[in-house]
């Protein structure tokens, strides 16, 4: 059985993932955004949430992760140029259900993804 260091970072959303999964145009005009600093078009958000989200449950996913290292002098509680690490989850309520307590769906929106922070933090 591999340890966790072993199987770190191999179910990555990463660009060989993008390149099999997005269609060629969203990955280019994801790419192109990500080098000109403009927003990703609402639609290709959706492609690409929804892209995740098949390949995450494909491989038994719950939740996702996202390692970054702010952009701001310090790096949470310790302080400093610290990494930081921030989860979600593939799981939402069902708000708009007529009941007190509301249901769960699996569901990545593409408004989860797609958020942006002052301090660099924001998924993707």
């Amino acid at each position: 059985m591999a340890d966790a260091l072993t199987t770190a970072g191999t179910a990555m959303f990463d660009d060989a993932v993008m390149a099999k999964k997005l269609p060629s145009a969203v990955l280019k005009r994801f790419n192109d955004c990500l080098i000109s600093g403009e927003p990703t078009p609402e639609e290709d958000q959706k492609v690409i949430a929804d892209c995740i989200f098949e390949w995450a449950r494909e491989l038994g996913a719950i939740d996702f992760a996202h390692w970054f290292f702010p952009l701001r002098g310090g790096g949470g509680a310790v302080g400093g140029m610290l990494g930081a690490y921030k989860k979600d989850t593939l799981i939402d309520l069902e708000f708009g259900s007529k009941f007190v307590t509301k249901p769960m769906k699996a569901c990545l929106p593409h408004e989860r993804l797609f958020q942006g922070e002052t301090d660099g933090s924001s998924f993707p």
